[in-house]
């Protein structure tokens, strides 16, 4: 196609999508690289949760929103913390991205928006997702994305992973080094480097080197490995943001060994199932109200405990009667005695010793609750739904802690997305979005609905549209 092209995108998922359908429209000549063998990459995991104010749907029915409200709800779910710069943009900035959405075909759930959903609730229905979660956003891009490759006006490269950016004399951006699924290494050249590589949890050593103080329990793509975010950092890109870790509530490894084994499929939220266990710490103390409404609430109360670990503690007149900790898993009472996180014993204080914890702790624990139980009132923590006691033997304990679904650290950048430097300054013709950019620069220190893939999008979809440009480069080049 050229050897040397306006635009070169490195990923093809949530922001790398949209980055290059609307340069190709504009006319641009793009090349993509995906180091996958195909494109999508957690549009694959994500719940493709989106929120976006002033939308023609929120129009038609009658509900009065805007950018303004949206940023301001945001940021009074994450207490200030979204950085203002990134969530004016986003919020900006989504409402004709979901228009666009639904212009190609994207069709939410007839009942959306709504105001609340996975976490804490809007104050306005601006919250919207599909039946086939983030893989309907991948299904309205992709025939897109499709045609333009066959163009020819999209050279896309699967299997292709970036293994550096080139930077010349003055530091500006001017190409990438690659490695192919055959081993060879090439170098790219372009004027616009667009970095949309994800995030670096599947990176245990780069997550160790990151965020050091957390442990790693994750369920991430396969392929976010911090490409982008090492050979920014490289050429003197600025990276930070890992202080705005905030875990998922919660996860259980099926391999104790392997942090990218966690288990699907756990009902912890109370809107979802009521919980009839308790959860415990590392000391054998609860630490908080287990039915408690808000998410943020409990995914902070977590987030603050050791290693951020927690046990679920119950009976067998529980396990009989209760409904299913886990749908997805039909054989999960096997587990029992015969896994290392799925703890059984006939007393107390011998699951205290199979989970590692004071057993004085764990029975005296049990006895308050039983005892809230009894009473009615959990004084304590003020647990409403108390359903019986932890009295009847054998004893369970399913050993779990926070999870990341996403990465809080990344690429700093300015308005125009154009990747910073430590100093404040530009690096020309460097460009970033999506995950690479760090899960807190958009949501913070919570989980704000639908604000972390509509920005991706968004950002995206500005990038293509008008914050790339290439006409003059593209004549001095030829």
């Amino acid at each position: 196609m050229s050897d040397h092209w306006d635009v070169i995108v490195v990923g093809a998922g949530s922001a790398g999508l949209p980055t290059a359908i609307r340069a190709a429209q504009r006319g641009a000549r793009v090349l993509q690289i995906e180091a996958d063998t195909k494109i999508g990459g957690t549009l694959f995991l994500s719940s493709g949760q989106i929120s976006a104010a002033g939308t023609k749907r929120q129009k038609k029915l009658g509900i009065e929103d805007t950018a303004q409200d949206h940023y301001e709800d945001a940021q009074r779910i994450a207490e200030g913390t979204i950085n203002p710069t990134m969530g004016k943009l986003a919020t900006d900035n989504a409402g004709a991205t979901y228009d666009w959405l639904e212009e190609l075909g994207y069709a939410p759930f007839p009942h959306m928006p709504v105001a609340g959903g996975a976490h804490e609730p809007y104050l306005t229905k601006r919250y919207y997702w599909a039946e086939t979660a983030a893989v309907a956003i991948l299904d309205v891009l992709k025939p897109v994305h499709d045609g333009l490759v066959a163009d020819g006006k999209i050279d896309l490269r699967l299997a292709t992973r970036m293994t550096g950016i080139v930077a010349d004399a003055s530091g500006a951006a001017v190409g990438v080094t690659v490695e192919t699924a055959g081993g060879k290494s090439e170098t790219l050249h372009g004027h616009n480097i667009v970095v949309t590589t994800g995030g670096y949890a599947h990176n245990a050593d780069l997550w160790k080197e990151m965020t050091p103080d957390i442990p790693l329990r994750a369920y991430t793509n396969d392929f976010s490995r911090g490409d982008g975010l090492m050979a920014a950092r490289k050429i003197g890109a600025k990276v930070d943001g890992a202080d705005t870790f905030l875990c998922t509530f919660a996860g259980v490894l099926n391999d104790p060994k392997d942090p990218y084994s966690t288990a699907l499929g756990m009902q912890f939220s109370p809107q979802v199932r009521e919980p009839w266990e308790i959860y415990v710490n590392t000391d054998g103390k609860r630490f908080v109200r287990e039915d408690h409404p808000s998410v943020d609430h409990r995914e902070h109360a977590l987030l603050a405990q050791k290693n951020q670990q927690m046990f679920i503690v119950f009976d067998e007149g529980i396990r009989q009667n209760a409904p299913a900790l886990n749908p997805l898993d039909t054989k999960m009472r096997e587990k029992f005695g015969a896994h290392p996180h799925y703890s059984k014993a006939d007393t107390l204080s011998g699951l205290a010793q199979q989970m590692g914890v004071n057993a004085a702790n764990l029975e005296a624990t049990v006895k308050a609750y039983n005892d809230a139980v009894a009473s009615g009132a959990d004084k304590a923590f003020g647990r409403i739904r108390m359903f019986r006691k932890i009295q009847k033997g054998p004893f369970y304990a399913i050993h779990a802690g926070g999870i990341t679904v996403v990465s809080p650290a990344g690429l700093n950048t300015n308005e125009r997305l154009q990747v910073m430097k430590a100093d404040g300054a530009p690096i020309p013709n460097l460009y970033a979005a999506g995950e690479v950019l760090g899960f807190g620069r958009l949501s913070g220190k919570a989980f704000v609905n639908g604000m972390s893939l509509m920005p991706a999008l968004t950002f995206g979809r500005l990038l293509g549209e008008k914050l790339l440009q290439w006409e003059g480069a593209r004549a001095a080049a030829e």
